[in-house]
């Protein structure tokens, strides 16, 4: 269900829009609605915690809860496959405690119910890997510098354990057949059994680089985990409680880790830039020579130039598209520094609108390529433009 889960939320179409402005113009981050591809080496992270243990099986009714409890720690190497899920492996080691039953030997000695307060240790260690469905992002949709996800821990994976002393407060405990003691009931073998792991944990997003992780964990194992194969429980294991830190190593690139939007390659953007100021120079150089000529200067070449500057409807801002048309308009000016730029429209509409959107490209070409106010001129009917020598149209859509 969670791997199902996570394939649904992987087509969600994500809302968010994120852009800047870059002298002037508004430059989106954002160029599609869907999370770039990583590389292998991307999103790796490795973490450490500690805590408790806290077993239950064979007559742990007979204990109380905060008696079966012992230390416990854990360290994996994990890997972020998409925002909604993921992969690691733990090791983990820790000391659980099991509870000593009664055996029918000692019905005479009268010591049944001090056989069942007797708990007794083992340790035991394993590896486990483990599947992370990422259920914030699956339910709230991906979103960058997001400081806190639930997710879901399920695993499988192998358990060692050994070191039973089960041996105490006179329980005589003899080998396995063993005469007058309880055959292989509490045999201290060392045992390798195959550990199913299901949970939760809480995610804190500290940084970048480092995570603080509270996860609680359930560990299935068969019966013979507590060395007490007797009873008819079907299964021993224990519950986990774990607080730990993680720490997420750099993508590729250098990048931090995580999951981006594509970005536009700023390289294009920064050529564009010094294209832009490029021409601002050349127009100002321009602008200076033609104030510096005798009155007696005849411009003896006609420059004529339309250009269709479009917007969308009912909006007064001018997109990327048109951009690129004002900046080659702005360079045909240099080239014809005695052109006057008229901007109007073909159904001569003379509204708020076409006004407004005829002083945002004056504006453009007034603070960004540095053209003369006295060569710029707003002109609603494009009949009643009277032009003599070079000029420049632009034609603003309806």
């Amino acid at each position: 269900m969670s791997l199902l889960m996570s394939v649904v939320a992987m087509a969600q179409v994500d809302k968010d829009s994120t852009f800047m402005i870059i002298d002037g113009m508004k430059v989106p981050l954002v160029e599609k609605k869907y999370i770039a591809p990583t590389h292998f080496v991307d999103n790796w992270y490795i973490g450490l915690a500690g805590g408790t243990y806290g077993n239950y099986g064979s007559n742990d009714s007979h204990s109380g809860f905060f008696q079966l409890f012992g230390p416990a720690t854990s360290f994996t190497v994990g890997k972020e496959i998409t925002p909604v899920s993921g992969f690691r492996l733990q090791i983990f080691a820790g000391r659980n405690t099991g509870v000593k039953g009664a055996d029918d030997t000692f019905k005479d000695n009268n010591i049944l119910e001090d056989n069942y307060r007797n708990r007794y240790n083992w340790t035991s260690y394993g590896l486990s890997l483990q599947y992370l469905p990422n259920f914030t992002n699956m339910i709230m949709g991906f979103r960058e510098n997001r400081i806190f996800a639930l997710k879901g821990i399920i695993g499988i994976g192998g358990s060692v354990s050994q070191n039973y002393n089960t041996e105490k407060r006179g329980f005589a405990v003899l080998d396995p057949g063993g005469k007058g003691g309880n055959g292989d009931t509490y045999a201290n073998k060392r045992r390798s059994l195959i550990q199913l792991t299901a949970g939760l944990q809480a995610n804190f997003i500290l940084s970048p680089k480092w995570d603080v992780n509270v996860e609680g964990l359930v560990n299935f194992l068969d019966n013979s985990y507590d060395s007490n194969t007797r009873t008819k429980n079907t299964w021993d294991g224990h519950f986990d409680l774990l607080i730990g830190a993680t720490y997420h190593f750099k993508n590729k690139g250098g990048v931090n880790a995580g999951f981006y939007y594509p970005r536009h390659d700023m390289e294009i953007y920064k050529k564009r830039l010094d294209a832009i100021n490029d021409l601002r120079d050349k127009a100002r150089q321009r602008r200076e020579e033609v104030a510096e000529e005798t009155p007696d200067t005849v411009n003896i070449d006609a420059h004529v130039m339309y250009t269709l500057i479009a917007f969308d409807e009912e909006s007064a801002t001018v997109d990327r598209l048109q951009q690129t048309n004002i900046f080659t308009t702005a360079n045909a000016w240099v080239k014809a520094p005695r052109s006057i730029i008229y901007i109007t429209n073909s159904t001569a509409a003379d509204d708020k609108l076409f006004r407004t959107r005829a002083e945002a490209i004056k504006d453009i070409l007034l603070e960004r390529y540095e053209i003369p106010a006295a060569r710029i001129k707003i002109i609603a009917d494009e009949k009643k433009i009277l032009p003599s020598g070079s000029y420049i149209v632009f034609i603003v859509n309806d």
